[in-house]
């Protein structure tokens, strides 16, 4: 009689959970299908507040992350694209993380773009670190990281800080070891460093590189008047 009443109890609970979990599915599917019929009709405002609510109600529900992120990235909301986008990725499938790896490396491009262009080149060197991580193969993150790496490193060695200014330009220089302005860029802060012997061989490897150089030419020139 005990061993009926426990079962009975068991399936009870069981039948709760299950209809408790359905009434969450339900709920969360809701939002996500209205979302989904705003974001159809390039309403991405109106979409976004319901893919929120389905996270909120289902915060497993990788296809209202993904959609999130997306009707951010329609609106040119770079920076708050990228959170729900990152965990659409964590959540979704093997099959489906090609596409959001290249939707999050856009939202990536395009936070790290505004942020330089505010003067921020340190959160725009972020997003573009993660985006080479995400995508090693890029040459696009290459190309851009490098440009991010040489303004900055630049723009630390107008400050007088040498010291960063030469593990940035080391860093491009890893990124890209066959382009000369890594080196030239290298060379001018071991000068201003002091290190004259470290800055004339880095100028001379930028040549060695480019030997159509100009600034690297005139550089050269300048340390061996010195």
């Amino acid at each position: 009689m005990k061993g009926a009443r426990s079962l009975l109890i068991i399936t009870s609970l069981f039948v709760l959970n299950a209809c408790a979990s359905l009434g969450i599915f339900s709920g969360a599917k809701n939002e996500y299908d209205q979302g989904i019929a705003f974001f159809n009709r390039g309403h991405y405002e109106e979409a976004i507040p319901h893919f929120e609510k389905a996270t909120e109600i289902d915060p497993d529900f990788a296809d209202a992350y993904l959609y999130l992120g997306r009707s951010c990235l329609n609106l040119g909301k770079w920076v708050q694209a990228i959170a729900p986008l990152r965990t659409a990725l964590r959540l979704s499938p093997d099959k489906s993380q090609i596409q959001v790896v290249s939707i999050l490396a856009d939202a990536l491009f395009g936070a790290a773009s505004s942020e330089a262009k505010k003067g921020n080149f340190q959160t725009s060197i972020g997003f573009l670190r993660e985006a080479l991580e995400l995508q090693p193969e890029s040459q696009r993150a290459k190309n851009e990281l490098f440009s991010a790496l040489i303004t900055f490193g630049g723009q630390l060695l107008s400050w007088g800080n040498v010291t960063q200014a030469i593990t940035t330009f080391n860093e491009a220089i890893q990124l890209s070891p066959n382009n000369a302005t890594g080196y030239l860029w290298l060379s001018k802060a071991f000068f201003k460093g002091g290190d004259y012997m470290k800055a004339l061989q880095s100028v001379k490897d930028a040549i060695q590189i480019d030997p159509t150089n100009k600034n690297a030419q005139s550089f050269f020139r300048e340390l061996m008047m010195e």
